[in-house]
């Protein structure tokens, strides 16, 4: 077991689990305590790290959906986390949604791109700057993807083969515990548009395994309030301010519902969408553009 010799925590994954159940049961933690516990959970997510190494071989979502047939297959493809890449009727492939842009295959985990101009397909476009967030376990030598789309293995990560006989140990399970920087470091590798990998230069991140730190490799502005500025906002509460609000406070991925969404207005992030008066159906006026996206 390893120690960090600077705070004297244990550096492991597998203690930060043990530090989060032993904390959850306690409600009121002196300021002290929170900052512990955000130390500890920085450098547990420390622990591992796949920066510029080889795809870890994991179970694919085909396989886990075996067992997952129920709540989770039945709905996953109409799921926007299934459809980064999506087939049309007749077969022919597309990147995004609100500007949907053609695809034709160029090899094992390859992708041309058509160019707005509808005439160009550029070769390399797709693979320096959407594969990272529209397919799954892209290589970090060759820029090759395993699958399109995002697998199982995107958000949950490696699964250990005992989570069957125990759910805690299969991350974003009900029972695994809540890190909620581990929460903001899967969400944010794809919804934190506009940073970049400070090892690849690529602007999504090298090889990011769900458990690792994100921000050890992905550098990101989070002052930005234009671009998907609700995200930003969350992530810098968490970062920098010990928040427990996460993505999955509100949303809930597996389900097509918004039911946790609407249960009641409690933080300042809710009014980065929400008014502080009247009815939560009237949200304010935002709208998103990427550069990246070329929306």
């Amino acid at each position: 077991m390893q120690i960090c010799s600077k705070v004297g925590v244990e550096t492991s994954l597998d203690a930060a689990r043990t530090s989060a159940r032993a904390t959850s049961a306690t409600d009121k933690l002196s300021c002290f305590g929170n900052c512990l516990l955000v130390v500890f959970c920085v450098f547990g997510l420390e622990a591992q790290d796949h920066v510029g190494k080889p795809v870890p071989t994991y179970v694919t979502g085909d396989e886990c959906l075996f067992c997952h047939r129920v709540k989770v297959a039945d709905t996953w493809q109409q799921n926007p986390h299934a459809r980064t890449i999506w087939p049309n009727e007749k077969g022919e492939e597309f990147v995004g949604s609100k500007l949907a842009r053609p695809l034709r295959r160029a090899g094992y985990g390859k992708f041309d791109i058509l160019e707005a101009d509808k005439k160009t397909w550029n070769k390399d476009k797709f693979a320096n700057r959407c594969a990272g967030c529209h397919t799954t376990a892209v290589d970090p030598a060759t820029k090759a993807f395993s699958t399109t789309a995002l697998d199982c293995y995107t958000c949950h990560g490696v699964a250990d083969p005992n989570h069957t006989k125990d759910t805690a140990l299969m991350r974003f399970s009900s029972k695994y515990p809540k890190n909620a920087l581990e929460i903001v470091s899967v969400c944010g590798s794809c919804h934190l548009r506009g940073g970049k990998s400070r090892s690849s230069g690529l602007p999504y991140p090298n090889n990011f395994v769900p458990g690792d730190d994100l921000f050890h490799d992905f550098e990101v502005d989070l002052s930005q309030v234009d671009n998907d500025r609700h995200v930003f906002t969350n992530v810098r509460d968490v970062l920098k301010n010990g928040a427990t609000i996460t993505c999955i406070s509100c949303h809930t991925i597996h389900a097509d519902s918004s039911a946790k969404h609407r249960r009641v207005l409690t933080g300042a992030i809710c009014q980065d969408c929400h008014n502080a008066e009247g009815p939560k159906s009237v949200v304010k006026k935002h709208e998103v553009h990427s550069t990246l996206c070329e929306y």
